[in-house]
């Protein structure tokens, strides 16, 4: 059976490597490990020791015995239960291929009004609007948690099917688009239907990445995935510190729909991402 985690250990040891600035050379040296079994490692054709995670662990500032799980493929999280029949919210997943590698999207939808945002594009604009159609909702918000092409391709065909209202964070790069985009900052709250949706900043991956939190539910797009967080493009302090404040702060049973990976929640990643 394949690993379902988005990030294997030689991601992990890669992400917080970069992040820190460290060289291959600086960490094999500081960890004892040749820099070639290093290398090996980041690109999964060599498995580490047990003694080896802890060094590199320590070395990262990860936790060892998460890493660990990891590693040995001994964790993944659990399968998240169908929300009750009389949630006030219904999510829907819409995963597509973008360079051979699956990219999540979502519908989140306010079951009282039938209402629906939709939540990045992965880049298949043809399947969002399919699913839509298939699930009867009414789109009336399209909500981007970050740039990035295989999140926003595909948004001005998008807006011209639905007229959907866009919206993204004001520190974030704009993507193509067809309309004008509407700017949120932390805390700012969008409706959809009756359902409240709250901005929470998350940056990090991008300079403007952020997350949408409403009741049991939180879309992180690439600021953290089960087991991992995205890559630190911009700055790793604000990355985890970001996730760690604004959505790790969240009750335990929050569900998280990362942008790549499976779902997830907040007490899974507090209790094995080896970032926090």
């Amino acid at each position: 059976m394949a690993y379902a985690l988005e990030d294997e250990f030689g991601d992990i040891i890669g992400k917080a490597r970069r992040g820190q600035n460290m060289s291959q050379g600086e960490v094999a040296q500081a960890s004892e490990i040749t820099e070639s079994d290093l290398s090996r490692m980041e690109k999964y054709t060599l498995k580490p020791t047990e003694s080896q995670v802890y060094k590199l662990a320590e070395v990262l500032n990860l936790d060892g015995k998460k890493l660990l799980a990891i590693a040995t493929e001994q964790w993944e999280p659990s399968p998240q239960e169908l929300l009750p029949e009389n949630a006030p919210l219904d999510v829907v997943t819409i995963s597509a291929p973008v360079g051979g590698w699956p990219v999540n999207a979502y519908l989140l939808v306010c079951n009282a009004t039938g209402e629906a945002a939709i939540i990045d594009t992965a880049a298949h604009p043809e399947v969002i609007l399919e699913i839509l159609d298939i699930h009867k909702v009414n789109p009336t918000t399209i909500l981007l948690t970050h740039s990035h092409g295989d999140h926003t391709n595909g948004l001005p065909e998008l807006q011209c099917a639905t007229d959907c209202q866009t919206y993204i964070h004001k520190n974030e790069p704009k993507p193509e688009t067809y309309t004008e985009l509407k700017e949120l900052e932390h805390s700012d709250v969008i409706s959809i239907g009756q359902l409240m949706v709250t901005v929470a900043d998350t940056p990090g991956h991008t300079s403007g990445g952020c997350s949408f939190v409403t009741q049991s539910a939180a879309f992180v797009g690439d600021a953290i995935f089960a087991g991992s967080v995205g890559g630190p493009n911009i700055s790793y302090e604000d990355e985890i510190n970001s996730v760690r404040d604004n959505i790790l702060s969240l009750p335990d049973d929050v569900r998280l729909f990362p942008g790549h990976g499976p779902p997830t929640t907040v007490g899974e990643e507090k209790l094995h991402n080896p970032f926090f």
